[in-house]
């Protein structure tokens, strides 16, 4: 799905799937638990585990990357996404929830707040540059509207 802003933002659900997962990735849950493959064949450089705890005066994000495109898979949990396109001011809401990939391009803003206890994986194809971190309150904005 392609947000409204969008052409910096797609979120996109992986599949539930049996052996074999498919080149798009998939996810396989069985009564052992849940494999989930998210990518398969492209280089990162960059790889994190986020945790949200739900409470929406503690978002996570509220900046935007120069350079770095963030790749978001949500493992489990219920996520509120703002995403604001820098370029043509646009801002959309989105609710993420266990299965969700984003891939956010650059000069796209972005928070999350947690609507339950969550956990998702980030990984960038680029290191991590804490110079490419732009602060942005984009959670303080979208309160004001």
């Amino acid at each position: 799905m392609m947000c409204g802003v969008m052409e910096k933002v797609s979120v996109r659900r992986l599949p539930d799937v049996v052996p074999p997962i498919p080149p798009g990735g998939g996810r396989m849950i069985s009564p052992a638990g849940e494999l989930a493959q998210i990518v398969n064949g492209d280089p990162y450089r960059y790889l994190a585990f986020l945790e949200f705890q739900p409470d929406p005066d503690a978002p996570r994000g509220n900046h935007f990357h120069a350079v770095k495109t963030e790749h978001l898979y949500i493992v489990d949990g219920l996520v509120r996404a703002t995403y604001r396109d820098l370029d043509t001011e646009e801002t959309t809401e989105v609710e993420l929830t266990a299965g969700d990939l984003v891939v956010v391009q650059p000069r796209c803003a972005h928070a999350y707040v947690a609507l339950t206890h969550s956990h998702a994986v980030e990984f960038s194809p680029l290191s991590y540059d804490p110079a490419d971190t732009i602060a942005y309150a984009l959670s303080q904005r979208m309160s004001e509207r």
